[in-house]
C-alpha cells in the first residue's frame, strides 16, 4: 500500500504545524469545563499517554506500514517525565506562567538542536535566529499577560485565577472528603489541612489559599507546603528531608524548566530513526507511542515497589497508595484531551519530518497563543482592556515570529 503521506514536503509541515498548535492550545479545555475532582499530575499524563498509544495505529489507515525503531522507547523516555512535569508546573506555578517557560526553552532547544547540530537548511542563519528570537519575545509577552492578576497586582504573584469555582466542602474523616470531589474509593489521599475545610480542585490548577500539595502525592521523605504561610510566594516545599527548601511557585517553575529542557527534546530520536531505519515522521508514531507507553508503565511500576518497600511490604497498602484514576469523572473529558493532544503529537512529528527540528517544533509552540484565545473568549481568564491590548500585540508578535521562521526554511526532499 501506498502512504497518503508520500511526496509530501513543507507544504504538509506547515499545515501539520498549524493543526498542532491548535490541538495541543486546547487540549486543556475539556478538562478545564467539566472537570472538578483533584487528579495527581501523573495520573493525568497517564491518560495522554494511553490514548496517544491507541491513536497511533490510525496510521495505518494512511498507508503506513507497522514498523518498530527502539528509539521510540527514547522518545518516551523524554516525553513521558517531561510532560508530567508540565502538568505539575501549570498547577503550581500557573497556565501562563509554566506554557510560556517551557515554549521558550523548547524554542532555544530546537533550534540548537536543528541548526547548530544536525545542520538543517535554512536560507539565512541570521534571520532564522532573529526569527526565534521574536518568537521568544512573542511567546514570553503572551505568558506575562495571560495573568491578569500578576499584571494588576490585585492577587499574590502565586495566585491564579480558574475557569471555575472553588467550592469549600466540609472536612471530615472519610476518605470522599479527603479526594474532594466526593468520590469514593480506597485510594488514601492524604492531605494536610490547616483550616479545617479541603477545596474541589480543576485538574492542572494551582491550589489556592491554605490547601497544601505534595510533590507525588506523599512520601516519607517529601513534607507538605508550610501552611503558616498565607502568602502563595512564601508558602514551602521541603523535599529530601529537608535538605531542599522551594517555594510551590519555584517547584513550578523547576518543573516547567524540566520539561522545556528533557521533554522537549523528545523528537530528536526521530532524526536518528530517520537515519538507521529510514522511518518518516507518519511511521515513527507507533514506535513512539508504544515507547511512551512503555515507559508509562515502568514508572508505575516503579511507584508501586517505593509504596510498597515503605509499607511493611504490603501488596495492598501499596495498591492504596497509588494515586487513584477517577474513571468515572475523568474518562470522557480525560479521553477529549489526550484526543487533541495525540492530533497534536501526530502533527508535531509531520512539522518536524518536513520542516526541521529548528523550524517545525519551534512553530508547533505558537500553541500558547491558542490557549490564550481559549482564556480571553471563552474562560474570561484575562480582564482588563489594557492587559487584553498588551497580550494582543504579544499575540501579533508571535504570528509574525512564526511566519518568519516559516519562510526560513529551506525546501529538503520529501521524505
Amino acid at each position: 500500500m501506498v502512504s497518503m503521506l508520500e511526496g509530501c514536503s513543507e507544504g504538509c509541515g506547515i499545515a501539520a504545524a498549524l493543526v498542532a498548535v491548535f490541538t495541543w492550545g486546547t487540549f486543556g479545555v475539556p478538562l478545564k469545563c467539566n472537570v472538578n475532582v483533584e487528579v495527581n499530575f501523573f495520573v493525568m499524563q497517564s491518560y495522554k499517554t494511553l490514548v496517544c498509544f491507541v491513536t497511533s495505529w490510525l496510521v495505518i489507515f494512511l498507508g503506513e506500514p507497522i514498523r518498530w525503531t527502539p528509539w521510540g522507547i527514547v522518545s518516551g523516555l523524554f516525553w513521558v517525565p517531561g510532560a508530567a512535569c508540565g502538568i505539575y508546573a501549570i498547577r503550581n506555578a500557573g497556565v501562563a506562567v509554566a506554557v510560556g517557560t517551557w515554549s521558550s526553552i523548547q524554542v532555544i532547544t530546537s533550534c540548537i538542536f536543528g541548526i547548530l547540530i544536525f545542520q538543517e537548511s535554512v536560507k539565512d542563519t541570521k534571520q532564522t535566529i532573529m526569527a526565534i528570537m521574536t518568537l521568544m519575545v512573542g511567546l514570553v509577552g503572551m505568558s506575562r499577560y495571560s495573568d491578569s492578576s500578576a499584571v494588576a497586582g490585585g492577587k499574590d504573584e502565586g495566585t491564579v485565577a480558574t475557569a471555575a469555582e472553588y467550592a469549600p466542602v466540609d472536612s471530615t474523616d472519610s476518605e470522599e472528603a479527603l479526594v474532594g470531589g466526593g468520590v469514593p474509593g480506597p485510594r488514601k489521599m492524604k492531605r494536610a489541612v490547616s483550616d479545617g475545610t479541603v477545596r474541589k480542585l480543576v485538574p492542572l490548577e494551582l491550589e489556592i489559599e491554605n490547601m497544601t500539595q505534595p510533590l507525588i502525592d506523599g512520601g516519607p521523605g517529601d513534607q507538605y507546603l508550610d501552611h503558616d504561610h498565607k502568602d502563595a510566594k512564601e508558602r514551602m516545599v521541603r523535599i529530601f528531608n529537608g535538605r531542599i527548601v522551594l517555594t510551590q511557585r519555584q517547584m513550578g517553575l523547576l518543573a516547567a524548566i524540566v520539561n522545556g529542557a528533557w521533554g522537549g527534546l523528545n523528537l530528536i530520536p526521530l532524526h536518528y530513526a530517520q537515519r538507521d531505519s529510514g522511518m518518516s515522521g507518519a511511521s515513527y508514531l507507533i514506535s513512539y507511542a508504544t515507547g511512551s507507553l512503555i515507559v508509562c508503565v515502568w514508572i508505575w511500576i516503579g511507584l508501586f515497589i517505593y509504596h510498597y518497600l515503605n509499607n511493611q511490604q504490603n501488596v495492598q497498602e501499596a495498591l492504596d497508595h497509588l494515586p487513584a484514576w477517577h474513571v468515572r469523572e475523568l474518562g470522557i473529558p480525560g479521553v477529549l484531551a489526550g484526543l487533541f493532544y495525540s492530533v497534536g503529537n501526530f502533527c508535531s512529528i509531520l512539522a518536524v519530518a518536513y520542516l526541521g527540528q529548528g523550524v517545525g517544533f519551534s512553530f508547533c509552540q505558537g500553541q500558547l497563543l491558542v490557549s490564550g484565545l481559549w482564556g480571553v473568549f471563552y474562560f474570561k481568564e484575562i480582564q482588563g482592556r489594557e492587559t487584553i491590548i498588551k497580550w494582543f500585540g504579544s499575540a501579533i508578535v508571535t504570528v509574525i515570529g512564526i511566519i518568519w521562521l516559516s519562510a526560513m526554511h529551506e525546501n529538503a526532499p520529501a521524505h
